[in-house]
């Protein structure tokens, strides 16, 4: 088998692992969610169909077509941002504040969706803010990792110059890199967000990873529906937050995806080096073979 034939099986093998990775661990996850959460939504349910029950029965001038109209009517406009208070007034989420949460929720491509341009003079725009305004964040991102990189590059240079090797130096590097990363931005938020959110540290731990890797529901946010009693310098540590937190699980993704990569790599290599060796030990099993007869036939020709 040439290099070139090893290569492309080489390839396909890894093709075909991380393709069956791939669709194995989506349905896996699906699975999970739908039985995770089936019942609660059930249970949601019920409970919706009871309250409108009970609001017919207690106000029977209402007809369930125009309760249905009411109901479409507010979720389309709580959607749309328009909130309704306790006091009757109605809270409009598009106050300057909450325009440079957007704008922030936007370039830093976490998009919640709970503020979003409706008018198409709106829209336009966002494409092209964001078209320019994304890869100028990306680039602030990168000084951002190179300042956070330098002061770990230090503490590496200080724990070679103590004697310790470069394998050991290099797991100590990134252990301490994680667990720094997971108690900083991961975990202790959750702590703040209980206080200033009123939200369970459960629902902050699940706030903090969805808002960091940048997926974003958008089911929990921070400070965009009724203002709430916070400190001036609240938004300020939102920012620093975003702004580390983006740059810190970046780089433990990055850092993620060359581990998979190279055990890839890995498994795929001894998968053809059992190959070569299963079809090595064939050859010199048929070699063998060869030799005897020859020797056999040389045998019988001498007598």
């Amino acid at each position: 088998m040439g290099k070139k034939d090893k290569d492309k099986s080489s390839s396909k093998v890894s093709r075909c692992i991380l393709l069956i990775a791939v669709v194995g661990y989506y349905l896996m996850g699906a699975k999970i969610f739908q039985v995770l959460e089936t019942d609660k939504q059930e249970e949601l349910r019920n409970s919706f169909l009871e309250a409108k029950a009970a609001l017919m029965k207690n106000y029977a001038c209402i007809t369930s077509d125009e309760l249905e109209i009411f109901l479409q009517t507010l979720t389309f406009s709580v959607k749309n941002g328009i909130i309704p208070l306790k006091n009757g007034t109605l809270y409009l989420s598009w106050n300057f504040k909450n325009s440079i949460s957007f704008v922030a929720y936007t370039l830093t491509t976490i998009g919640y969706g709970t503020i979003a341009p409706r008018t198409p003079m709106g829209q336009l725009f966002c494409v092209f803010y964001a078209l320019l305004g994304i890869p100028l964040t990306i680039i602030f991102l990168e000084l951002v990792s190179k300042a956070i990189s330098q002061p770990l590059s230090g503490l590496g240079k200080y724990l070679q110059n103590m004697g310790i090797k470069e394998g050991q130096v290099k797991i100590c590097m990134l252990v301490f890199f994680l667990v720094t990363g997971l108690l900083i931005f991961i975990l202790l938020p959750p702590l703040i967000f209980t206080h200033t959110e009123g939200w369970t540290y459960e629902e902050g731990l699940y706030f903090a990873f969805i808002s960091l890797s940048t997926i974003g529901f958008g089911d929990y946010v921070i400070d965009t529906y009724p203002p709430q009693k916070h400190t001036r310098l609240y938004p300020a540590i939102i920012i620093l937050w975003y702004t580390f937190g983006l740059t810190w699980i970046t780089l433990m993704f990055d850092l993620f995806s060359k581990i998979l990569e190279k055990t890839k790599k890995t498994l795929t290599c001894n998968t053809l080096s059992q190959t070569e060796e299963t079809s090595s030990t064939k050859t010199s099993f048929f070699w063998a073979l060869s030799e005897q007869s020859e020797r056999e036939s040389q045998t019988s020709l001498v007598k």
